[in-house]
């Protein structure tokens, strides 16, 4: 059962620091023990106060929110990152933060993280059971890469994020995007972000229900709610464009799954 979560704000903008602070204080299950104006006062102060979550700006002058995350003394506190700019957020997952918060931020979407972050407080260790779905043979082979999977008729996969293997049912997986060296996996209400190649990923997942559309997605032909020109509208709201080579063949196997 988790607790008051010790908390702190790191947050050079008056206003944002001051919308946070509210927030803060209106969830009973949230402590502000401290709120700073700058990365490096919180760098030399915040070990001692030992919070459990920190809201991150990203942008501050003369120490970044990332800057002051790459030095933060492991293992460091769960980290929700704040910024008007989305364009770090690849980064700030990479080093393992819990959700990323764009300015203005809206109470909902602040309760929101608040729930990923207590989804990732320790918690008890269960009691080991019979016919856990991630076998011995699966936490060998999940160590060596991204992505395990129990059997070929299995209904998840497991990915590798922030250091933790997470189960992804099948199911829930609408789309997926390259990133680089990165995948980028779109599921109803969130996205992950996993170190993994494109080509690795269409190997593992089942060809009768994912298809690639073209170099950086592959979608799952369930969450396709509209075919209309050279793009796929997903359940999700996204559209997505289909690449000229991929054309032909894409649009053929939508009709015949949706007719058939």
């Amino acid at each position: 059962m988790i607790g008051s979560l010790r908390c702190a704000i790191i947050e050079d903008e008056p206003l944002a620091q001051q919308l946070l602070e509210k927030y803060v204080r209106r969830v009973p299950s949230l402590d502000l023990v401290a709120t700073f104006d700058d990365a490096i006062t919180a760098f030399e102060q915040l070990p001692a106060m030992q919070p459990e979550v920190i809201f991150l700006d990203i942008n501050m002058p003369e120490m970044t929110g990332l800057e002051f995350l790459q030095a933060y003394p492991l293992p460091h506190p769960l980290v929700v990152m704040t910024t008007a700019n989305p364009h770090h957020a690849l980064e700030g997952f990479e080093l393992g933060v819990v959700d990323y918060l764009l300015k203005p931020i809206a109470f909902d979407r602040f309760l929101k993280a608040i729930g990923r972050v207590k989804e990732r407080m320790p918690k008890t260790a269960p009691a080991p059971v019979a016919n856990n779905p991630l076998s011995d043979e699966a936490r060998t082979r999940s160590n060596a890469g991204s992505i395990a999977i129990d059997s070929p008729t299995a209904d998840f996969i497991y990915l590798k994020t922030d250091k933790k293997l997470e189960q992804i049912h099948l199911n829930e997986l609408v789309y997926a995007e390259a990133l680089g060296d990165y995948i980028k996996v779109f599921l109803p209400d969130r996205f992950v972000v996993t170190h993994l190649t494109m080509t690795k990923l269409a190997e593992t997942l089942p060809p009768d229900r994912f298809l690639r559309i073209n170099r950086s997605f592959i979608i799952q032909l369930r969450h396709v709610k509209v075919l209309e020109g050279n793009s796929v509208l997903l359940s999700t709201g996204d559209n997505l464009v289909i690449g000229p080579s991929y054309r032909d063949a894409v649009k053929e196997r939508i009709r015949r799954e949706q007719i058939g």
